[in-house]
């Protein structure tokens, strides 16, 4: 879950294109079948302006602030991440609800502990996602350790 360093080849891309296409069919929420929870994102491209859509993982939500957290798996590099950098106001979807929002980057000093958080609350998936990525763990010192190279924004609905 920490940022990879190396963008995916063609097989793992298709791989992550999946559960965007289930959702867009109506068949969106499977995940938590998995113990996950994930977001729908629609950005603008940065450079032809057509609709981008990317599926991540909620590592937090607060329904105070009404906060979603999510993690970009490849760090500044990701395509989806430079889209928001060029045209920040977003579409996000999760389970049935959908809104308008903002990302803004979250304080790295917090980013291991929201890993740790993370881990206790769902700690095969997150060994599984670790382990399907290359990044192994043996403790939470460990882990809060890779936590301090995620990529970690705060995603609020924007106000109409």
């Amino acid at each position: 879950m920490a940022a990879l360093h190396k963008k995916p080849g063609p097989l793992l891309r298709l791989f992550f294109r999946i559960p965007v296409w289930l959702e867009k069919i109506g068949l969106g929420g499977w995940e938590r079948l998995i113990g996950a929870q994930w977001m729908l994102i629609t950005t603008a491209g940065r450079k032809t302006g057509r609709p981008r859509h990317v599926m991540v993982d909620i590592m937090a939500y607060d329904r105070v602030t009404d906060t979603y957290y999510i993690e970009a798996a490849y760090g500044v590099h990701a395509d989806w991440y430079r889209n928001i950098q060029s045209q920040p106001v977003i579409e996000a979807s999760v389970g049935r609800r959908k809104f308008r929002a903002r990302a803004n980057i979250f304080a790295a000093e917090n980013a291991g502990e929201m890993l740790v958080r993370f881990y206790r609350q769902k700690p095969a998936y997150t060994r599984s996602v670790m382990a399907f990525a290359g990044m192994k763990f043996s403790n939470e010192d460990e882990l809060r350790a890779l936590g301090k190279n995620l990529l970690l924004l705060a995603v609020q609905p924007k106000n109409a």
